[in-house]
């Protein structure tokens, strides 16, 4: 068996490798991990990433990035993803699992080797819930990062089934939400593009009130045009709200295998009394349902203050938000490891003494 890295010339078969495995989500893709060296330059990411080969097929996948984060005013090495959570690597269909056991042990010693020489202090990465291989509406899993070293600080998601009739999602949903929804439709109208009808100026649309809603531009341009790509690759769709004439409201959902994400969003702030969010998401579960796929990830559910999680009362309250569309909750497994015993003691201190300051 080779570790290959990863370089623009084995990217049309790394991509055909993530179609094919149950392990691999959009976030898998080269796409994906385009966006994240691109998303926040100030951290300087870099890709580490490689790919496990026996000479005829590849074996697994590591999406890997290594970024700059700085903690009390020292520069600190990462394997993260635009500032958070990377993704965990993905394995063939065609190993079994004493084969895939094997692979995953050297392809999680070879990223130590490679935390070493980068002098890479920590790596946080979690898996994607929205991968074939993880069975939503089955018995839980468990967190199976905890088995190659990584510590469980994992969280949860809320997703829509969309096997379940619509008369179904609708009666899940709580009774608030769905008044909000119905008086939301008498006044605003939703248009959906994708590969199909996709145009240069509604995406500009798109951006401009992204740019508005958040009181500046938040990210280089170079990752727009790469959205714009994946719509018309038919990995995404953009939805939006429109209220006499004009958009208020956008989401940007990826779609990938049988799952979506909802991804980027922006709202009109002088229409922020309008429960656009709501209306948008119940409109993209009606479409991606008719479209056949399986799974709409509408977000991270956070409740209270965890020790390796702070959520800002405002998260808590849009958590609480999502929950009120129906769905399960699931859990999202994400793991940490630690490289240097000088920044864990560092990161823990700093999450207890945060954590205590709220007791």
């Amino acid at each position: 068996m080779e570790i290959v890295s990863l370089s623009r010339e084995h990217w049309e078969k790394w991509n055909q490798f993530c179609i094919q495995s149950d392990d691999a989500w959009f976030l898998h893709t080269t796409w994906w991990l385009e966006y994240s060296l691109k998303h926040k330059p100030e951290l300087l990411g870099k890709s580490k990433s490689f790919f496990i080969t026996d000479g005829s097929r590849i074996l697994a996948i590591c999406p890997l990035i290594v970024e700059e984060h700085e903690h009390q005013g020292v520069g600190h090495k990462e394997f993260s993803c635009s500032g958070s959570y990377g993704v965990a690597p993905a394995t063939s269909n065609e190993l079994s699992e004493k084969g895939r056991r094997k692979i995953l042990r050297l392809l999680f010693d070879h990223i130590d080797s490679l935390a070493m020489n980068s002098h890479v202090e920590r790596m946080s990465i979690r898996c994607s819930p929205l991968s074939p291989s993880y069975s939503i509406t089955s018995a839980p899993q468990f967190n199976w990062l905890m088995s190659y070293n990584l510590m469980d600080v994992s969280l949860n998601t809320q997703v829509i089934d969309l096997d379940n009739d619509l008369e179904n999602i609708w009666r899940s949903m709580r009774r608030d939400t769905r008044k909000q929804i119905d008086n939301a439709s008498q006044y605003l109208t939703v248009q959906i593009f994708n590969n199909e009808n996709i145009t240069r100026d509604i995406f500009d649309k798109y951006r401009e009130l992204h740019c508005l809603a958040a009181g500046r531009v938040t990210r280089p341009a170079s990752t727009f045009e790469m959205m714009y790509s994946w719509i018309q690759m038919g990995f995404a769709v953009l939805v939006g709200a429109i209220l006499e004439g004009e958009y208020v409201g956008f989401f940007l959902v990826t779609t990938y295998k049988s799952g979506a994400y909802n991804g980027s969003s922006c709202r009109d702030p002088n229409h922020h009394k309008i429960p656009v969010g709501h209306f948008l998401r119940w409109e993209i579960a009606r479409w991606l349902k008719a479209q056949n796929f399986k799974y709409y990830e509408i977000g991270i559910q956070q409740y209270n203050w965890l020790l390796h999680d702070f959520p800002s009362q405002k998260e808590i309250n849009i958590s609480e938000a999502k929950r009120g569309l129906g769905g399960l909750t699931i859990p999202l497994f994400q793991g940490e490891k630690y490289y240097s015993k000088d920044y864990f003691r560092q990161i823990l201190h700093n999450r207890v003494d945060h954590y205590a300051s709220k007791l």
